[in-house]
């Protein structure tokens, strides 16, 4: 790939995490699904999940419990495989807020591993799996990055 078609990637790429971020935030499933290829397969706490269609039905529910949220995508690192594929690696720290009060507030901060895919409508993630670095309230059950521990 030269390098102008590269960077490029690398941008569309970067603004498809975001924009994917933002449209949750908007709890706008119908569109926040279209940042995936049709075929998609997904991870998120160890559920799998096959399709735009099943991703479709796991947003809607979990958007609409929330009264606001806020993901924020950091540390973002890509790379190109070849003309049509990439892989990324992402930050997310997702807040929810559960009730107007604040009680039951929850945040979860992870890492977004993604593959991509170069389709007709440009960039769209292929597979994505989330793993979990904390959460608060803490889910120990979650998959998480398997940080190396001091020996």
């Amino acid at each position: 790939m030269d390098p102008l078609r590269k960077v490029e990637a690398v941008q569309d790429i970067t603004l498809m995490l975001h924009e994917q971020a933002r449209l949750a935030d908007l709890n706008r499933p119908d569109e926040q699904v279209l940042c995936f290829t049709e075929d998609v397969v997904a991870d998120y706490y160890g559920e799998q999940l096959f399709g735009r269609d099943a991703i479709h039905a796991l947003l809607v529910p979990a958007l609409n419990r929330w009264v606001a949220s806020s993901h924020s995508i950091s540390n973002i690192q890509i790379e190109i495989v070849d003309e049509k594929s990439a892989r990324s690696v992402s930050y997310v720290h997702a807040w929810h807020r559960i009730a107007q009060t604040g009680v039951g507030d929850y945040e979860v901060r992870g890492q977004y591993h993604d593959e991509w895919s170069l389709t007709q409508e440009g960039w769209r993630i292929s597979k994505r799996t989330f793993l979990t670095m904390g959460a608060t309230p803490p889910r120990p059950d979650a998959p998480s990055i398997a940080r190396r521990t001091n020996s």
